[in-house]
């Protein structure tokens, strides 16, 4: 039986009665769980808008920047695809917001909420991840392969690929819009009828396959991807720097020295959007383990308060995650910073000086996203 619990009672599908169900609170009490709820909510209510106009910027950014390489027909894509991601989860946090499901409506919000903003926001969050795993890729080449680089992923290539992410992840979404439907439903707790959801009998059939394949094998793919390329480089960046400074001497007014910075303050990138990806995924990823664990860490079950405190933390995660792209840009690329202040209108000193140790000074504090 596919059910819609609250707090009161449980709304069985298929008959469209309500049974009266007094559910335990586990571990943490409903009380509580509106007020973690709330909280985390307006964090990325507030993050999220902030996240949409700098992913805006960022398109904007790279546009003017142009596609002449391949790297920022990727980091455009992403920009675009956490642009939806944020989107969609600015409609999820405020439907389920519990001062929105106090009100009259003619709807079950938590039940809406499914087709209209929470796969959605699944759906780019997987763009986002394989995007970021080509971009990973596509430097881990730049490194191991820099004279064959721009012969194995050309512009079009670059452009199919991301063009093909977007479209292949939406029909692994297929299933979930052909087994779930809204229809009208008696709720005995408003004492009218709403529109909520409805599934197919064939659901666990159709879903159970498809959920393991989107929400588990999927996201493992391109985080294994983007670890296993951004350890590859690490690696190879590192040797590199020793090598060089072997070579050259250590000296910070040699060319070797400012190159090895260079390369530095890249591994240094690198590591920063490795990290922040990392740990802002480690929360829905755990809570996706735990429930295939503890059956009753779900929405319906004993534990459904924390599951719904964890939740609503790993969205916040991911908010961030999608927001602060502009954040590592602009400190660590300096085409992306001038190009910004441009546009801006803040006027940017491109003078060149004779001076070499001024030369040096600007190569070594020089990290495009574009180098190789």
């Amino acid at each position: 039986m596919d059910a819609y619990y609250t707090k009161q009672g449980t709304v069985n599908y298929t008959t469209k009665s309500t049974v009266s169900i007094v559910k335990p609170d586990g571990l943490v009490s409903y009380e509580v769980r509106e007020i973690v709820v709330t909280a985390n909510i307006l964090f990325g209510e507030i993050v999220g808008l902030l996240g949409i106009v700098a992913n805006v910027i960022n398109v904007v950014v790279f546009s003017k920047i142009g596609f002449s390489d391949t790297v920022n027909i990727s980091l455009a894509a992403l920009a675009v695809s956490d642009v939806g991601a944020l989107v969609t989860l600015q409609w999820f946090n405020v439907i389920v917001n519990p001062w929105f499901l106090q009100l009259d409506l003619p709807f079950l919000p938590l039940e809406i909420q499914s087709l209209t903003a929470g796969y959605p926001h699944n759906y780019f969050v997987k763009v986002t991840g394989f995007i970021t795993a080509f971009v990973a890729f596509e430097r881990c080449l730049c490194v191991t392969l820099p004279f064959k680089v721009k012969t194995l992923i050309t512009k079009r290539i670059a452009l199919a690929f991301n063009v093909a992410v977007f479209f292949v992840i939406a029909l692994t979404m297929f299933p979930v819009y052909y087994t779930a439907y809204y229809d009208w439903k008696f709720d005995a707790k408003k004492n009218k009828t709403v529109l909520g959801i409805f599934y197919t009998k064939n659901i666990n059939d159709v879903l159970g396959p498809s959920l393991f394949l989107t929400n588990s094998v999927v996201p493992l793919v391109s985080f294994a991807v983007i670890i296993l390329c951004n350890i590859v480089i690490a690696f190879r960046l590192k040797r590199a720097s020793v090598w060089r400074q072997m070579s050259s001497g250590a000296a910070i007014t040699t060319p070797g020295a400012a190159v090895s910075v260079k390369e530095k303050k890249m591994v240094k990138m690198i590591v920063i959007v490795s990290v922040i990806f990392i740990i802002c995924f480690i929360p829905s990823s755990a809570l996706l383990t735990a429930r295939a664990i503890i059956p009753e860490l779900s929405i319906s079950g004993i534990y459904s308060n924390i599951n719904w405190i964890v939740a609503t933390y790993a969205l916040e995660m991911e908010t961030v995650n999608s927001s602060i792209t502009i954040v590592v840009y602009y400190r660590m690329s300096s085409k992306y910073r001038e190009t910004l202040l441009v546009i801006l209108g803040r006027h940017v000193n491109t003078k060149k000086t004779s001076s070499t140790t001024l030369n040096v000074s600007q190569r070594t504090e020089t990290s495009d996203l574009n180098s190789c």
